[in-house]
């Protein structure tokens, strides 16, 4: 075997381990698969109207207290939503509305929750449920919960008055104490609307509440007959409707001086009058000591 040949078979072998070094590191390490890019879908906003802040009942709004806020098409689509590509003075429209329901922060804003009233109408006016009158009396610290009671309250109003009667020719008196209604708004105190963020409690002389025409003109026949006092009502019973208990003894009339018979003494609540005559009374009779 000559040189050439020696080194041709020399060269072979040099490539073929070269190959199998080659082989061995592909199959150790394997190649990494490149990322593909994926494009992400395009999602379509609208504009909605919301609260830049937190607003309470009662408070008229600025044009800064309104906005613009990007929502998805699918959340845009709830029924009252503001949006700008079909309301774009809203804001402007809104400047001088009132706060009928508390937003916070955010909240898209409804028409249910803003009145829209231009600068000549009362705020009052505005904050009334359509059909209620607002009606105003005399309170004080002793007969307001020390001022706890704060506009957009629920309370009930008790009404106390001596009635005076006759009971076996003589003439008797008794101090009687009830709620002629109850779970009732309140509008305001003395003129505030709103309560200033800074305090807990409004001192005033003059309580303004919400009632139908009826049961208003109960509350000033209550005003004339005795005095007029507060309770105040959980967060809980802020849904509760106005209820005016029937029947109510201590508004009764004929309870007063210059009654020709003998009337009992009236009770206090009309549920005990309805429980003395619907459950009999057990007498016993006495005999000869037996």
């Amino acid at each position: 075997m000559n040189i050439r040949q020696i080194s041709i078979i020399g060269g072979a072998m040099l490539v073929a381990g070269g190959a199998f070094v080659w082989m061995r590191s592909q199959s150790t390490n394997p190649p990494v698969a490149q990322p593909i890019a994926v494009s992400e879908a395009k999602v379509e906003t609208v504009n909605v109207l919301v609260a830049k802040r937190d607003m309470v009942v009662g408070e008229r709004i600025s044009p800064s207290s309104l906005g613009w806020e990007a929502y998805t098409l699918t959340s845009a689509a709830t029924p009252g939503f503001f949006l700008q590509s079909k309301n774009p003075k809203a804001i402007e429209e809104f400047k001088n509305g009132i706060v009928r329901q508390a937003m916070v922060k955010g909240e898209p804003v409804l028409a249910s929750k803003i009145v829209d009233v231009d600068a000549k109408t009362g705020a009052m006016a505005a904050l009334l449920t359509p059909g209620m009158r607002a009606v105003s009396f005399p309170i004080s610290p002793e007969t307001a919960v020390a001022g706890f009671i704060l506009p957009n309250d629920r309370v009930d109003i008790l009404l106390t008055r001596e009635l005076q009667f006759t009971s076996n020719g003589q003439s008797v008196s008794k101090v009687v104490s009830t709620a002629i209604l109850e779970s009732v708004r309140v509008l305001a105190i003395d003129q505030s609307v709103t309560q200033d963020k800074d305090k807990t409690t409004m001192l005033g002389g003059v309580a303004t509440v919400e009632l139908s025409a009826s049961d208003a003109e109960k509350l000033r026949l209550g005003h004339k007959l005795g005095d007029l006092s507060l309770t105040l009502r959980g967060y809980t019973d802020a849904g509760a409707p106005t209820y005016a208990p029937p029947g109510t003894a201590v508004m009764n009339q004929a309870s007063s001086v210059g009654m020709s018979a003998d009337p009992k003494p009236p009770s206090s609540s009309p549920d005990v009058q309805q429980a003395s005559q619907a459950v009999p009374t057990a007498v016993k009779v006495y005999r000869g000591g037996q």
